[in-house]
């Protein structure tokens, strides 16, 4: 007996959208196979034609799909297959998702796995028939990826590039970032599904070990590029370039009395030079204190244009400093540098590809 299935009707609208797209193609009716075993059974069997051809989905419904959920759902789907009876209809693996990333596309490609979400993608490969529309993720996708990236669990990403190639516990991680032990938790159940973790052990043993950091840069400089730039507070001080700025700041207040560290242009520039000169100096710093007497040494009024000083409000979070180069200049790490020059103007983006290409290099 077969019994209705319940799927999100705004996936089953979208599948049938992205169906019409396809010559000789349509849904058919959807139910719930009870056939299988109580315990084992998919969400929906969805019968369908495809190139004049009828064929009968395996579906899998799920949120958000990156590729170590891929590789679950289709072992399970796999199990599936193996109860069903074929010999009177043509069954073919399919995961219905809210999004599937990029990474779970390319897998489910090769294990040839149909699947289709809300963005209107769809992937169908059965005998000699290929269907692929791909479309870019879902907006509302995209903001709750990018959520590994912002607040407490950017600081987590910041203490794993600190130490690449370490196998690390959480507990170290937390201590080291300066943020709760579930903060880590998530941010880490996070990175393991896009598959940019490697885990090894198990309970207090258990160590973690960031892998493909080239990958993760480059969807935090996406989801960078993709949301509204942070606030920065900009400056003019009278009659100083950047080196004299510096060398007011460490004349009439030492590092110590201001938790601050340098980033953007001037900071690139000491870490790899890329233009001629700078015309400005940014600064990360902690607190309100901290930023009134920054302001208050540089003789600083805040403008609308012409600034010569940028100051970023840093929150609550650590400062990670790179190193103390030649002057004594205290430079943000070049991690924070790179992400800080992403939302700046003019060359910055340029200065950050060649920061990139010279300091953030793994093996």
């Amino acid at each position: 007996m077969k019994e209705i299935a319940n799927i999100d009707p705004d996936l089953m609208e979208s599948l049938s959208d992205s169906f019409e797209a396809v010559p000789n193609a349509h849904l058919g009716e959807i139910s719930w196979e009870a056939g299988i075993g109580e315990r084992l059974r998919p969400d929906a069997i969805l019968d369908a034609v495809v190139a004049g051809r009828e064929i009968a989905f395996v579906v899998e419904t799920r949120g958000d799909v990156f590729p170590r959920d891929a590789r679950e759902i289709v072992w399970q789907l796999k199990r599936y297959l193996r109860e069903l009876d074929s010999s009177n209809r043509r069954y073919v693996p399919m995961i219905l998702a809210r999004s599937v990333s990029e990474g779970a596309r390319d897998f489910l490609q090769q294990e040839q796995v149909a699947y289709h979400d809300l963005s209107g993608s769809l992937f169908v490969s059965v005998d000699e028939t290929f269907v692929l529309i791909e479309r870019p993720k879902p907006k509302r996708a995209k903001r709750r990826a990018m959520n590994v990236f912002k607040g407490t669990r950017a600081q987590v990403l910041h203490a794993l590039f600190d130490r690449p190639g370490e196998w690390v516990s959480g507990s170290e991680i937390a201590e080291y970032a300066g943020v709760s032990a579930a903060t880590v938790s998530e941010t880490f159940k996070d990175l393991e599904r896009r598959d940019w973790l490697d885990v090894r052990g198990e309970g207090p043993a258990k160590r973690r070990r960031l892998i493909r950091p080239d990958l993760l840069l480059d969807a935090w400089r996406d989801s960078i590029l993709a949301s509204r730039a942070s606030k920065r507070s900009r400056y003019y001080v009278p009659r100083m370039k950047p080196e004299e700025m510096v060398r007011q700041i460490k004349r009439e207040a030492p590092y110590g009395n201001i938790d601050l560290e340098l980033t953007g242009q001037f900071a690139a520039q000491s870490y790899a030079p890329f233009l001629s000169s700078v015309s400005d100096l940014a600064v990360r710093v902690r607190g309100k204190t901290g930023r009134e007497l920054l302001l208050s040494i540089l003789g600083a009024r805040e403008v609308s244009e012409g600034a010569n000083l940028v100051v970023i409000d840093a929150g609550s979070k650590k400062l990670r400093r790179g190193k103390r180069d030649e002057n004594e200049r205290l430079l943000a790490s070049p991690l924070q540098v790179y992400l800080d020059l992403l939302e700046d103007y003019g060359r910055s983006k340029e200065m950050a590809e060649h920061l990139r290409s010279q300091k953030l290099v793994w093996q």
